[in-house]
């Protein structure tokens, strides 16, 4: 999904601001490096003909460093690991990512066959909610689908017939009715830009909820919020912007960090008490969602690492993340007071990103 250039108009677009409260200055070649990993994330969408990739350029910076440290780096043994299944991607090749699932220890990991842009778990483990990109092409929008578990059955939800508007990535209601989803443009106009809410069952029973490029939603563990990613121009640095939270009906969006405090990528925690999310570049973050008690993970990282797009285990006493480095990634999780870091999967040549922990 091509976020990026998207974002640099979104506060134009937003029914609420709020004062700007600063911003930082970050080390401009970690700037370089995870702007290389974003646009690789965010390089696959279809508009018209087909995939179109874009995304915010900056100096190639190559880190130079050895393997991954080993599991722990000095940390006491960690509690042990709850169950259920995380779901990530391998984005090493070009094109469209190959998704995996693994256990939380690292073991039993499976490929599903399925090649696409955006993956994440239905609430309650029951599917796997996809964009369809193979569906997707001159004639037909981008419309998101359904999997099995296990990657099969696909089936589309494509009820939505309006042919000039994709309906990208997204996320499912807690109760399983309802997908919140970032609409765009078939030919990129920004008319149709913003959030949009249809059926789980079939995909259609459109709503607009909110105008604007802006990223995708998630949805609160109580299914009466919703929290998303925008930005404007001027917002340094650049690709950066604020989390926001509204409700789920799109009344009310209020930001709840700071202007160049965050990227995309965030997550609910499962009892709604806190949002973890990246903060530039490659830093992890919580906050509540009234936009109080904002503070860092204290995540030991070495030079050239960066920890991306996390999510919380089911039970909320983990986080698991994308570990960055030189051009590689592999999945960890830690504790959200910053102790028990764990690698998860370690396959050398994959860049294994956007993990989502599914219930067990």
């Amino acid at each position: 999904m091509t976020l990026d250039a998207r974002g640099r108009r979104a506060g134009a677009d937003l029914r609420r601001e709020v004062d700007h409260l600063g911003s930082s200055q970050p080390d401009r070649g970690s700037f370089a490096r995870f702007e290389r990993i974003r646009a690789r994330k965010h390089r696959n969408r279809r508009i018209g003909a087909g995939l179109v990739a874009a995304a915010v350029t900056v100096a190639a910076i190559v880190f130079l460093g050895k393997v991954f440290a080993p599991v722990g780096r000095g940390e006491p043994a960690a509690p042990a690991v709850p169950g259920g299944r995380i779901l990530y991607a391998d984005a090493s090749s070009e094109g469209l990512a190959a998704w995996f699932t693994v256990r939380p220890d690292g073991t039993a990991v499976r490929d599903l066959g399925i090649e696409t842009t955006c993956a994440v778990w239905y609430p309650d483990g029951s599917g796997i909610l996809i964009t369809n990109d193979d569906a997707a092409g001159p004639a037909a929008p981008l419309r998101p689908a359904v999997v099995d578990p296990d990657g099969s059955n696909l089936r589309p939800l494509d009820a939505t017939e309006n042919p000039d508007l994709n309906l990208g990535c997204g996320d499912v209601s807690p109760d399983g009715t309802r997908i919140a989803l970032e609409g765009f443009g078939q030919d990129g106009h920004p008319n149709l830009d913003g959030i949009y809410s249809v059926r789980a069952s079939d995909g259609g029973g459109l709503v607009r909820l909110l105008r604007g490029t802006v990223a995708p939603p998630w949805y609160s563990p109580d299914g009466t919020r919703l929290s998303f990613f925008g930005t404007k121009q001027g917002v340094s640095p650049t690709g950066s912007g604020a989390l926001f939270v509204m409700g789920a009906d799109g009344s009310d969006p209020v930001r709840i960090t700071p202007w160049g405090y965050a990227f995309d990528d965030h997550a609910w925690s499962p009892d709604g008490a806190w949002i973890v999310f990246q903060r530039p570049y490659g830093r992890l973050y919580l906050v509540r969602p009234d936009g109080s008690q904002l503070h860092q993970i204290p995540l030991r990282l070495e030079a050239g690492e960066g920890a991306l797009e996390p999510s919380w285990s089911p039970d909320g006493e983990w986080i698991v993340f994308s570990l960055q480095r030189a051009d590689r990634g592999q999945i960890f999780m830690i504790r959200p007071d910053g102790t028990g870091l764990r690698k998860v999967t370690g396959a050398p040549g994959v860049q294994a990103e956007r993990p989502d922990w599914g219930t067990p």
